[in-house]
């Protein structure tokens, strides 16, 4: 019985964990996605007729993002668990006499913003770092044109558009000994591969305002084995890459996608994987 008791909260711990799982945006593409990027206090804080939302209004105090620069903004949540009887981990709330930092966008053409999965946060429990506050400072200034992307969610998911299939048949047969690599594939903003190598065998210059890579360079760490030789020289007959944009503006950037490839000695055949 204990041992159950045991698995059941296990469970219900681990769901918990991982039901406000999420990675925060970088604080320069938060700022580029949002509608507004402001410091304020909230001044008013009032429960729906139901309890089931409320409703608070900010006294902005300092707008960051270039905009229509509003006094007073309102925004509406879903009220506490104490009146909804819904507990999550994931649970906020925003309260009376609280200042903000506030990362305001529109969901479901709804003005809002979040806590968990955001860079708002109440300024008397988290600060403005002064890596962040150089960003909000400057962020007007930023072009995502000039900058290096890989994981960020603000982005589309790219593929080739070549035939990786047909070219991969191409490949040599060997007897490699250690036939498996991850590669790093520079692509520029037209969607043309430029540089391919291996996952340590490159160097990115960072900017040290937006902490965002300026410049993809291959330095490599150690010599190439035959199989990445090989492997480099099959890859880079992948000239054509789907477009990267950024979802909201639209626009194009250069990328840095990751590949693995293998050689499989008994059906002597690359195989790849995104």
């Amino acid at each position: 019985m204990k041992k159950r008791i045991l698995t059941i909260l296990t469970f219900l711990i681990s769901a918990i964990t991982f039901a406000c799982s999420c990675d925060i945006p970088k604080p320069i593409l938060e700022f580029e996605s949002a509608e507004y990027v402001f410091e304020g206090k909230v001044v008013s804080k009032v429960y729906a007729i139901d309890s089931l939302t409320y409703t608070v209004t900010f006294e902005i105090s300092k707008h960051y993002k270039e905009s229509d620069k509003p006094k007073i903004m309102e925004f509406t949540f879903k009220s506490e668990g104490k009146y909804t009887g819904e507990w999550t981990s994931c649970d906020w709330s925003v309260n009376q006499d609280e200042n903000w930092l506030v990362y305001a966008n529109y969901w479901n053409e709804k003005l809002t913003f979040g806590y968990n999965c955001s860079n708002s946060k109440p300024l008397c429990r988290r600060t403005i770092s002064k890596s962040e506050q150089k960003i909000l400072d400057n962020g007007n200034s930023f072009k995502l044109e000039n900058y290096i992307y890989q994981f960020e969610h603000d982005f589309n998911y790219t593929k080739p558009i070549s035939n990786i299939d047909s070219i991969l048949k191409t490949g040599k047969i060997k007897d490699y000994e250690r036939p498996f690599t991850w590669l790093k594939l520079f692509v520029d903003k037209n969607g043309n591969l430029n540089s391919v190598t291996t996952h340590i065998g490159y160097q990115l210059k960072t900017d040290s305002i937006f902490n965002l890579p300026t410049e993809f360079k291959i330095k490599l760490r150690k010599p190439l084995t035959e199989f990445e030789k090989d492997a480099i020289e099959l890859v880079k007959k992948i000239p054509k890459w789907e477009i990267k944009k950024h979802k909201k503006t639209n626009v194009p950037v250069p990328y840095i996608r990751h590949l693995a490839i293998e050689f499989n000695k008994e059906k002597k055949e690359w195989k790849y994987e995104l």
